[in-house]
């Protein structure tokens, strides 16, 4: 019988993680279901360990969208998430590139876009280099956040 045993390592963080960004072009379908290209910027706080956002230029405000970060790690290589938000790898049949297709949803509206694989991997692995997978909640300061509520409201 093969016995393994499992060892816990504590990762270290430094006092403060820098914000990652990453600015990709992403091709949106529009409400014609053709592809425009648009900028949009993916960061990574780690003050917000659990989530990723994505901001897209628009007018007259960009939007922003803020998700689970797991949705993108997972969705880069196999289909993630379910209802609002949805990540899944996609060949484009037209160019042969691999994509990721991201697709967010709100009362607010719905956006749909493929950016290219190798630009939201190379986002993920900064992010995970940032902070690794299961690391997410040493960075949460729970004291602090159950003193916020039940603080007393002015």
């Amino acid at each position: 019988m093969l016995l393994i045993e499992r060892v816990a390592v504590e990762f270290e963080f430094p006092d403060t993680l820098p914000v990652i960004e990453s600015r990709v072009a992403v091709e949106r379908f529009d409400e014609t279901g053709s592809l425009v290209q648009s900028d949009a910027l993916f960061s990574y706080d780690p003050s917000d360990p659990f989530a990723a956002t994505l901001t897209l230029k628009a007018s007259p405000r960009d939007v922003r969208w803020t998700f689970a970060r797991d949705l993108l790690i997972d969705g880069v290589f196999e289909p993630a998430g379910e209802g609002d938000v949805v990540v899944f790898p996609f060949l484009d049949p037209d160019t042969g590139s691999a994509m990721t297709v991201l697709q967010l949803r709100s009362p607010d509206g719905e956006f749909m876009a493929q950016v290219p694989q190798r630009a939201l991997q190379a986002f993920v692995r900064l992010m995970l280099d940032s902070v690794p997978s299961g690391a997410e909640s040493d960075l949460v300061d729970l004291d602090r956040l159950v003193d916020l509520l039940v603080a007393p409201q002015e």
